[in-house]
């Protein structure tokens, strides 16, 4: 067994250190974030945000705040294909439940030209 205080604790695991303090960004860097995650455009978020679209360029030099871009833009694609998916299955039980509701009707005609057709 290694000893704790000759060996820090990233050296005595295969684990790769995380930074345990997340990076504080200013309010408009915030608010860039929150209307990105709304609409990922960078000149409509900036704007919307208050903060011209250059300085927002600027902010991306910042690998952290490039990933948080990275993951808000990941997180609306995530929420509109649900949203999609969502619309499909309500469409797709709709559509089952019109089939449903006319296949008596369907049922019945048939019969009647069934029994025309004996005649």
């Amino acid at each position: 067994m290694q000893d704790v205080a000759t060996n820090p604790e990233c050296d005595r695991c295969d684990t790769m250190p995380t930074n345990v303090n997340t990076p504080s960004w200013s309010a408009a860097q915030r608010r860039f974030l929150e209307e990105y995650r709304e609409r990922p455009t960078v000149a409509l978020a900036a704007r919307l945000a208050g903060v011209h679209r250059a300085t927002v360029y600027r902010w991306l030099a910042d690998p952290a705040f490039a990933a948080a871009v990275r993951d808000a833009e990941e997180a609306f694609y995530r929420e509109s294909r649900a949203k999609v998916l969502a619309e499909e299955a309500a469409r797709q039980q709709w559509r089952d439940e019109r089939e449903m509701a006319r296949y008596p009707m369907r049922c019945h005609y048939l019969a009647l030209a069934r029994a025309a057709k004996q005649r």
